[in-house]
Parts: structure tokens; C-alpha cells; sequence
């Protein structure tokens, strides 16, 4: 199932501790670095993690969070993770 990167944006905004700060990522390239565009904290990741997890119905692993986190973070690289899921 293909994962609509606009979703994904809006549950990131959402999943987001303060959504005004994670706003940005609704206007960013797909394949931008997360940490250039929003303050890609360890709280906001957690949030993102969790709001994938329940909405997506998927269990995120350690290996499967490394491997989307390999390098920046980015929209892509979470949208794979999850289709890779799934």
C-alpha cells in the first residue's frame, strides 16, 4: 500500500509537541532532511513513531527505525519504512 506523503506530513505536524514548530514539513520536498526543515528532536520522533504505530497499525522495530534514520530522516525514507511494514 502506498503511503500518502501528505499523510505523513500532517501526522507529523500533529504527532508534533508544539505543531507550529513542525509546520514547515507541510511544504518540504519529499527527500529534504526533517532536521533541516523542523527541530527533529528525540521527543517529535517518538511522537511520530507512536502516531505511525496506531495509525498505520504496523510495530516499529529498533532495526526498521535505524534503517529509515540511516543518514537524515527524511518523508521518503519514513514512507518506505512503513510500506515495507505493511
Amino acid at each position: 500500500m502506498a503511503i500518502s506523503i501528505d499523510d505523513l506530513r500532517r501526522l507529523i505536524v500533529e504527532a508534533a509537541p508544539d505543531p507550529a514548530l513542525a509546520e514547515p514539513v507541510l511544504a518540504c520536498a519529499d527527500d529534504t532532511a526533517l532536521d533541516a526543515v523542523i527541530p527533529f528532536s528525540s521527543l517529535i520522533l517518538l511522537g511520530v513513531i507512536v502516531a505511525v504505530e496506531d495509525t498505520y497499525r504496523i510495530k516499529i522495530t529498533r532495526e526498521m527505525l535505524k534503517n529509515a534514520l540511516d543518514g537524515k530522516p527524511t518523508l521518503k525514507k519514513l514512507a518506505a519504512m512503513i510500506e515495507a511494514a505493511q
